[in-house]
């Protein structure tokens, strides 16, 4: 009996020690398990340590569907050829991303069919029909797709055939990027009625490329980048903060298609613009992410974040692209009321391009995707450093308004503002209390033009005066640069006025000082430069601070045929090439990144969000693409609501501080143009600005000229920022102190590292 129960001990032994061995060869052999059932990716995490050519064993991972066509160093692309879905494998760090969750289970879940067909399909057409915007996917009926197998990648051919619309599809990889392109000239609309008379029409109104790629339930350390004005992050958890969707133009809206309201006495904030036609997905940070970017297109994208728990429960972000938009077409001048809606009869003339550059490692984070955009600019267009400074004082901003105009008696009547000598003996004093590093603008309302443009007027000092301003500046080595808005004119729309679709004029509302703006004809810039560009030559100005070019993208009426917003683009780079070529450098006030390139300075630079609900942090975003590129200005500081608040933002984003000046008393511009700014004169401002320049000259003077590298969050309201000459600044927001590795920051303090 004995010897029995010794045997079975020891079989028992043997089977548990096999056991353990077949466990950990199983968990050895795909460690990726656990990561799944932790995380519930969407992707999936293998074994880093394994060598790129032995991890082929690990392809099983993704379904049979999926179809290898096309592979390189970095990365292998899969297609599953009934709904164009695509798989990505990152063969540096072995993470798969895909185009939906292929482990869904649609039954469980009880997804209907037409949301399953929406998940899965990788293109998604938005259409009129019978001027009710609909849904279509791949994997509708009547949907015909011919595949081609590429060198990287593929195209295919797709072919809505109900309601008579095609157009192809590339896809290819590009060392660590996949690109994503729709030719329009591939875009067809064939059907012989449209447009007919009593034709029910239908056309395209948006395409929706992987509004799914990246999406996930949860993750633990992953979160969503969003290029909602300075840059803000959404974490990825289990239960959403706030289940709700966000939805923004890229570069503005287009206010083409827009209708002019009347004023409200009510208003609501409005959204920061976004000026980077990016955003990212972080699924574990320092791990696995994608930087994503409208590449071509990005004047007719439109940014969509999703929270999981509103349609699906995915956290979804992708880019929507408008090619064609109803607007109302008036059938009467005094009643708006009657109207209809009418339709270009071509969509909008661009080729979809959307790049997804992969990022590894450390680089998975919003700082990596804030410099895989930095260096996508770079590689396209020379985005190289303009910052060659040599002083040891941080900048001011300081601009001027000269003069503005208000309604007379029986006329427009000239206001001065600041005359020019005003403006040199305020430069005088700012020298004499140690600010020897200035940037100085002028802002003069021209009154024949209805626009701030060059002009010298008598009233403020006339030719002789200017030019003896002028040339104190250069004497004192203080940057000078002449303000100019050549997209809108204030009161009066001139032969220059664009028209929106509906043949109306151009014109938009300006809240904050209860009149119309009308905007010009971008393809009339030019006309300006020339002008401009011969006058300001005389008086040895070279350097223009531009304003107005944010909403300045739009699709318009034309004498007869349709403007489209992305040659406005052109028209408005062909300007900045002209300037350049003539010697005059360019600053531009909240800059679409677009012009990044052809910037010195950056004015008005975003720091801050919309701080909507959902928010989990603002981060700054354009900060890191730009720094160490130019210098970055503040908006203006006269209105700040928060001083101590505001100067610890500008020295954690990097940013100079930037006033808007009077010499004359602020009473003088209540009825003018500039009746918004209501604290303005110098010698009220003269101690919050000593106030700003010496607190966040002690900081910035140390990393002036040089690059932020890096941007973390060490504790709640905590961060670190670090910069390429290796400097380190802590920002404590926090009423009290904080210690950080034995160094201890005050409440609402900094300290340099």
């Amino acid at each position: 009996m004995k010897n029995k129960k010794t045997t079975y001990v020891f079989v028992f032994l043997i089977m548990a020690v096999l056991l353990v061995i077949g466990v950990k060869k199983y968990f050895d052999k795909a460690p990726e398990r656990i990561s799944m059932k932790k995380y519930d990716y969407t992707s999936v995490v293998v074994n880093n340590d394994i060598p790129i050519d032995e991890k082929d064993d690990y392809n099983f991972l993704i379904p049979d569907s999926f179809e290898k066509m096309a592979e390189n160093d970095q990365l292998e692309l899969y297609l599953d050829k009934d709904c164009i879905a695509i798989a990505v494998r990152n063969k540096i760090n072995g993470y798969t991303w895909y185009s939906y969750d292929v482990d869904m289970n649609a039954e469980e879940k009880n997804i209907s069919k037409e949301m399953l067909n929406y998940i899965k399909s990788g293109i998604s057409v938005i259409t009129y029909d019978k001027f009710t915007p609909g849904k279509r996917t791949v994997l509708n009926d009547g949907v015909d797709k011919t595949y081609e197998k590429l060198d990287n990648g593929f195209s295919v051919a797709i072919d809505f055939t109900k309601p008579q619309i095609k157009f192809n599809l590339i896809v290819e990889i590009q060392g660590g990027d996949l690109i994503a392109t729709i030719p329009r000239e591939s875009i067809e609309e064939y059907s012989e009625k449209l447009w007919t008379p009593g034709n029910n029409d239908v056309s395209i109104n948006e395409i929706l490329l992987y509004p799914f790629f990246g999406s996930t339930k949860v993750q633990e350390n992953g979160y969503i980048v969003i290029p909602d004005g300075s840059g803000a992050t959404i974490r990825l958890d289990e239960t959403p903060k706030y289940a709700t969707g966000y939805v923004a133009p890229v570069y503005g809206k287009d206010l083409g298609y827009e209708n002019t309201l009347e004023f409200e006495d009510i208003s609501v904030k409005p959204l920061e613009n976004i000026v980077l036609p990016i955003y990212g997905i972080i699924h574990e940070e320092d791990e696995a992410g994608v930087l994503v970017i409208a590449e071509n297109g990005a004047s007719y994208a439109t940014y969509n974040y999703v929270s999981k728990n509103v349609s699906t429960e995915y956290y979804q972000s992708y880019f929507s692209y408008n090619y064609r938009t109803a607007y109302s077409q008036f059938q009467s001048r005094v009643d708006e009321e009657q109207h209809v809606l009418g339709f270009q009869r071509e969509p909008n003339k661009f080729d979809m391009v959307q790049r997804y550059v992969f990022l590894n490692g450390d680089k998975a984070d919003y700082v990596g995707v804030a410099k895989g955009y930095s260096c996508f600019l770079d590689n396209k267009y020379g985005f190289s450093n303009k910052n060659d400074t040599k002083k040891l004082n941080i900048p001011l901003k300081t601009d001027f308004i000269n003069n503005e105009t208000e309604m007379g008696t029986f006329s427009v009547e000239n206001v001065e503002a600041t005359s020019y000598e005003q403006s040199k003996e305020i430069a005088e004093e700012l020298i004499e209390s140690g600010k020897n590093n200035l940037n100085i603008s002028f802002k003069t309302y021209v009154a024949d033009k209805e626009a701030y443009r060059f002009g010298v007027l008598k009233k403020l000092g006339g030719d002789k005066k200017l030019k003896e301003v002028l040339d104190y500046y250069d004497d004192n080595d203080i940057k000078f640069n002449y303000y100019m808005n050549y997209a809108r004119t204030n009161h009066e729309k001139t032969k220059c006025t664009a028209s929106k679709m509906s043949r109306q004029d151009l014109n938009v509302k300006n809240d904050e000082l209860g009149f119309y703006n009308y905007l010009n004809d971008p393809k009339y810039f030019m006309d300006f430069a020339k002008s401009d560009v011969k006058r300001i030559k005389r008086y040895g100005i070279d350097s223009i601070a531009f304003d107005g070019f944010t909403g300045s993208l739009f699709t318009h009426y034309d004498k007869g045929t349709i403007g489209y917003s992305n040659e406005s683009m052109e028209y408005i780079k062909n300007v900045m090439g002209y300037l350049d070529d003539n010697g005059i450098e360019t600053n531009i006030y909240k800059a679409d990144s677009y012009l990044y390139p052809y910037m010195t300075d950056s004015y008005e630079t975003p720091i801050y969000s919309s701080n909507l609900m959902f928010i989990d942090k603002t981060i700054p975003l354009v900060s890191l693409v730009i720094s160490g590129k130019m210098d970055m200005y503040s908006p203006y500081m006269n209105f700040s609501s928060n001083d101590k608040e505001s100067i610890l933002r500008l020295i954690e984003f990097g940013v100079y501080p930037s006033f808007i000046l009077t010499g004359e008393p602020t009473y003088s511009i209540k009825h003018t143009d500039s009746s918004n700014v209501y604290v303005s004169q110098y010698k009220y401002l003269r101690e919050r600005i000593d106030d700003y320049y010496e607190k966040i000259n002690g900081v910035l003077s140390q990393v002036m000229g040089s690059e932020l590298i890096d941007h973390t969050y060490i504790d709640d309201n905590v961060v670190m920022t670090k910069y390429a000459n290796n400097k380190k600044i802590i920002i404590n927001y926090n009423d009290f102190d904080y210690t950080y590795n034995n160094v201890t920051i005050k409440g609402k303090g900094f300290v340099v590292l």
